[in-house]
Parts: structure tokens; C-alpha cells; sequence
């Protein structure tokens, strides 16, 4: 009979040999035991492949792409082979704290109406804390601006992955796991632990620093396709007043009179669909206005 982990924990990896034992100990320090480690070695040519080999631990399974085919394949080939009750996606140069699956496993066990959690997280070197919002249908209208969970501190039910066919959209190529989080959240509650879980290593090797413009074309794309969510398909003109309103950078081209009208637009449609909180959603958009017309009076 075969025996299934209760976590299956994903680690891509491509170049960060220097890096990943730390990370890989991290997991393997764990104080819930039961779980596999899906390293994939994604056709690093440093000795990232060597160091995954090196440990005797049989919970560690190793896939190796024979060439560099990018994070988001890297991570679907994980999670397809995935094991585990629950899975996570972490990173091959972060920090996993010990009591990170067992507290998230525990919370999921006796909170069954959720389908992920996240928790707060920290900077390596930088003791301030970031706690996340809890309320579901709160984190759902945060993520209209951008990616506001840390997506390596999830952990969700592999079923529903399984269910929804809920892998990473690989042509967002630097911003997949932002629309990951934003399908996930539109197919079952989510919420956030505070306290502090995981932390992020902060380096000139990242994507977010290496291929931030090209991150943020991505993440504008999925913060248009959001808005079907409201069942508006947007104008030209739309799409460029409502990705510089969430911005928070004014535009000569949108006044006051124009943001209010997109606002009203907005709050109308979602009174049909009903996707996110009424009262939220417009205590959202009024205080992204309020930060728009300030940057008005800036300029």
C-alpha cells in the first residue's frame, strides 16, 4: 500500500547553490515530520544539482531539467507530482521557521472552509514583521492593486489544486503566481496566520530585481483581467485610468471627476455580480481616490 506525505513541499531551483542548502535545511528542520521535499533542479549549471544530491534523506525527490525552461514550469512539474494532502511552493533561497507545516497543517485541519493559508513573513537580517490581512473577502479586493500575500508562505488543499486545475499560467513569465493567488481566491477562502513563518532573502539574483519592468507588465496584464470579475470588458481609455488609479499615480489625462465615474462604474457592476463585499470593495476604491487626487495636488 503506498503511503502519501501529509505536506508535499515544492522547491524550484536554478543557480543557487550557494544558497540552497540553507534553504533545503531549512525544510528538513521542520517540526512536522511528514512531509516529501519535490526539489526542481531547473537546468542549473552551477553545482545546485550536486548539493540537491548530496542529501540521503528519502523524503527528498529530485526532478532535473535538462535545460532552463523557467520558474513557473519549474513549479508545475512539481506540484503534478505532488504526493501530499497539502502542498506549498517555496523558494531555493529562503527560510522555512520550524513550526511553518505544522502550523499551517494544523490550522487547515480544523479550519475546513479554507482552501489556503498564508502567514506573516520577514525579511533575512530585518526583524520588522509583515502581517497580512485575515478576512477572506478583504484579501480578495487587495489583490485588484497587486500580489498581497507572499505567495512561498501559502499552503493549500492539493485537492483543489487537483479539482480546478489550478497550476501556474506559464506565459505570465515573471508574474504567474500573482494570477495564481487571484484563481485560487476566486475558487475557495483563504486567510493568513500572523505570525511570522518564513523568511525572504533579499538579493540582486531575484526576478523582482532583475525583471521588474518586465514583472510589472505582467502584473498590469492580470490586474486587467481582474476586472471580468465586475464583467466589464474596459476601453483603451479604461484600462489606462483604472491601472493609474490602483497605481496611485495621477495622470493629467483622469481628473477627480473621471476617477469618481470609474468608481461609480465599478461599485455598480459588482452590485450584479456580487463577487466581492460591497462595503469593502468601496472603502477600497475610496481610498485609493483619495490617494490619487493627493498625488494630483502633487503635481
Amino acid at each position: 500500500m503506498k503511503y502519501n506525505p501529509l505536506v508535499s513541499v515544492i522547491m524550484p531551483v536554478y543557480n543557487y547553490g550557494h544558497l540552497i542548502k540553507e534553504s533545503i535545511d531549512s525544510v528538513l528542520a521542520q517540526t512536522l515530520p511528514d512531509f516529501e521535499l519535490i526539489v526542481v533542479n531547473d537546468g542549473s549549471t552551477d553545482n545546485s544539482r550536486e548539493i540537491a544530491h548530496s542529501y540521503l534523506d528519502k523524503r527528498i525527490k529530485i526532478i532535473n531539467f535538462p535545460e532552463n525552461r523557467g520558474c513557473y514550469p519549474a513549479m508545475n512539474a512539481g506540484m503534478r507530482v505532488a504526493k501530499g494532502e497539502y502542498l506549498c511552493v517555496v523558494g531555493s533561497d529562503d527560510i522555512n521557521l520550524p513550526k511553518r507545516l505544522e502550523k499551517q497543517y494544523l490550522f487547515l485541519e480544523e479550519n475546513k472552509e479554507l482552501g489556503m493559508i498564508g502567514s506573516a513573513f520577514q525579511m533575512l537580517n530585518d526583524p520588522l514583521p509583515y502581517y497580512k490581512e485575515t478576512d477572506y473577502e478583504t484579501i480578495k479586493v487587495l489583490f485588484l492593486r497587486n500580489c498581497y500575500s507572499s505567495h512561498a508562505t501559502c499552503m493549500v488543499r492539493t485537492a483543489l489544486v487537483q479539482k480546478y486545475d489550478l497550476y501556474y499560467n506559464e506565459s505570465y513569465t515573471y508574474s504567474s503566481d500573482y494570477d495564481w493567488q487571484v484563481r485560487a481566491l476566486s475558487l475557495f477562502p483563504a486567510s493568513n496566520i500572523n505570525e511570522i513563518f518564513y523568511q525572504i532573502r533579499m538579493h540582486e539574483q531575484q526576478i523582482t530585481k532583475r525583471k521588474g519592468k518586465e514583472q510589472f507588465f505582467f502584473m498590469v496584464q492580470i490586474r486587467m483581467k481582474q476586472l471580468s470579475f465586475f464583467r466589464i470588458k474596459p476601453t483603451e481609455s479604461e484600462k489606462a485610468l483604472h491601472n493609474s488609479f490602483i497605481n496611485g499615480m495621477a495622470d493629467c489625462h483622469f481628473d477627480e471627476k473621471l476617477i469618481n465615474q470609474w468608481i461609480d462604474k465599478l461599485l455598480e457592476a459588482n452590485r450584479v455580480t456580487r463577487y466581492y463585499s460591497q462595503q469593502k470593495l468601496q472603502n477600497f476604491l475610496q481610498a485609493h481616490c483619495n490617494q490619487y487626487i493627493f498625488q494630483m495636488k502633487q503635481t
